[in-house]
């Protein structure tokens, strides 16, 4: 975090370069009409080790800023497809997006700002001239919305101080918590890693905004795995992604969870293995948690509707069922706590210079609106709701920030297990699934591709219909959005915090997800992609043991 001083220096070098930008012209092209400055300075630490021994110490300190140039006018300007591909790291731009770190001396600033201007005003004008040829031989369906609306300057300036991290510290929890993993009787593999990240974020603009604010997320991962006789893999992961250091575990705590995951890990070894399913499941709220964010959220991410090459699942639904009548979605990115638990994807004001608003998206099962930017996606009045975000040096676009799922009914997970049973019955099924835990998902909003969604199970059971539970393993969950989310049948009371980062067009982002557990009448599985490794020849070497 940057200091008060250097702040307040900062602000006013990077407001005087921003107003320097709107007096570049070239003869027979548009002038810039609007300029932004986004400075990012990171305090960044990590050490990961493995089997009681370090293999990464590194702490770091970067700069980087975010230049956007916008040439014509408000109303029509350079800008296509909601922006989803100003993210070319080819471009020239992109090699002017690091700047010093020095704040004894601001010159190498000036010049790197002065270049980064220079190479985005020249990208500008391209673009805009490619927008205007693209003109003549197709259709612009966008061309009669706004390009950029404008909004009221904002002040909104805070300091905040690092957090001490104490690296010995957590070099040596790593190297502790990854030794005594070793030791466990199954585990052929593992690592433990400790990540921090403490970032402050300066924006300026030519309207008259100065936003001053500060981010942080510590993390802990750690990843057993066993290796069987047949060459199988398997693993489970810990990870706790949080704002507040208190939260990550002590070593005491750390060995608990882990030996959960440990348990877990010997029951997939000898575990039954599915190649595929298609029936009923009940989804745990991280789980489920996963489901909603790839399957609804980022469909409702209002950029995709500013380009042909988006699916655009939910075009034309506002005002129709598309989910459960007990479930209603929203992103609220100024929650930064839920039931003591911080919440990593929080922000008061995102990379347009908006603030951030709790967008209602769905209300009782009806779509009600999307995630905003300042780019119109309809014709008519258009105010954004402050969901543009962005990484490093790709173009803002709408991302969720902290997105909350309510249920509105009283199950409790007992209740739902029950109605999964009666689901399995009535359906005269075998078993049904429990998904415990999910680690990753994947989903394609493309109109090139099929509109489907991935999500990658870490621990599940099957439940028979006389009420047994048996660990499975071998499968993930696919589905299509329209159709998966028309199967949720039931919708549990209790909301779990999930905080994680999501991957698009912008960047990795830190995001939370609140959800409760469901039960959906139907959902496929499909077999996991797995690739046998040649067992171990020599039996491995006994622990050091230091004196």
């Amino acid at each position: 975090m940057l200091s008060r001083k250097y702040v307040d220096e900062l602000i006013e070098i990077l407001r005087k370069d921003c107003r320097r930008t709107l007096k570049m012209k070239v003869a027979g092209f548009p002038r810039p009409y609007y300029s932004s400055f986004i400075l990012r300075d990171i305090a960044w630490f990590n050490t990961w080790a493995s089997s009681g021994s370090t293999y990464r110490r590194r702490s770091d300190n970067t700069r980087n800023v975010f230049c956007d140039i916008r040439v014509g006018s408000y109303r029509y300007d350079q800008v296509t497809d909601g922006g989803l591909y100003d993210n070319d790291d080819e471009r020239e731009s992109y090699h002017h997006i690091t700047v010093p770190i020095d704040d004894r001396d601001h010159s190498g600033l000036r010049i790197a700002l002065w270049r980064l201007s220079e190479a985005k005003f020249r990208e500008a004008l391209s673009d805009y001239s490619d927008r205007k040829a693209a003109g003549l031989s197709t259709v612009d369906a966008f061309k009669k919305l706004t390009s950029f609306t404008r909004t009221k300057p904002v002040k909104s300036i805070t300091y905040s101080r690092l957090d001490y991290i104490d690296e010995d510290k957590w070099v040596r929890f790593c190297k502790r918590a990854s030794k005594w993993l070793s030791e466990l009787k199954y585990v052929t593999g593992n690592y433990v890693e400790i990540d921090t990240t403490q970032q402050t974020h300066i924006l300026v603009n030519t309207e008259g905004s100065v936003i001053v604010q500060h981010r942080k997320v510590f993390s802990i991962l750690a990843n057993i795995r066993h290796l069987s006789r047949e060459g199988a893999q398997y693993d489970q992961d810990f990870v706790i992604h949080t704002a507040n250091l208190s939260e990550i575990p002590t070593m005491k705590e750390f060995k608990r969870e882990m030996l959960k995951k440990y348990d877990q890990l010997v029951s997939l070894i000898d575990a039954r293995k599915l190649h595929s399913f298609s029936g009923p499941v009940l989804l745990y709220p991280k789980a489920a948690g996963l489901l909603f964010h790839e399957a609804i959220g980022h469909r409702l991410e209002g950029s995709r509707f500013l380009s042909n090459g988006e699916g655009q699942t939910f075009k034309g639904h506002v005002g129709k069922k598309i989910v459960h009548e007990d479930i209603t979605i929203r992103d609220n990115p100024q929650l930064t706590r839920y039931r003591g638990h911080t919440c990593i994807g929080s922000y008061q004001y995102d990379d347009e210079g908006v603030e951030a608003q709790d967008a209602l998206l769905v209300e009782d099962g009806v779509l009600k609106g999307f995630l905003t930017t300042r780019s119109a996606i309809k014709k008519g009045k258009h105010v954004s709701n402050g969901h543009a975000r962005s990484k490093k040096f790709q173009r803002p676009i709408s991302r969720m920030g902290v997105t909350i799922v309510e249920g509105h009914s009283e199950n409790t997970i007992d209740d739902l297990k029950a109605i999964l049973l009666e689901e399995i019955r009535a359906q005269k099924k075998p078993f049904g699934l429990i998904v415990y835990e999910s680690i990753d998902g994947e989903t394609d909003t493309t109109s090139y591709d099929f509109q489907a969604f991935y999500g990658d199970i870490a621990y599940a059971t099957l439940l028979y219909a006389d009420g047994r539970e048996e660990p499975v393993k071998g499968v993930d969950f696919v589905g299509t959005p329209l159709q998966a989310l028309g199967n949720i049948i039931a919708v549990g009371k209790e909301l779990e915090v999930d905080n994680s980062y999501c991957g698009a067009e912008s960047g990795f982002l830190p995001v939370t997800t609140i959800s409760p557990a469901v039960v959906l009448r139907n959902l496929e599985l499909q077999s996991k992609d797995e690739e046998l490794i040649t067992p171990y020849i020599l039996s491995r070497p006994k622990m050091y043991r230091s004196k």
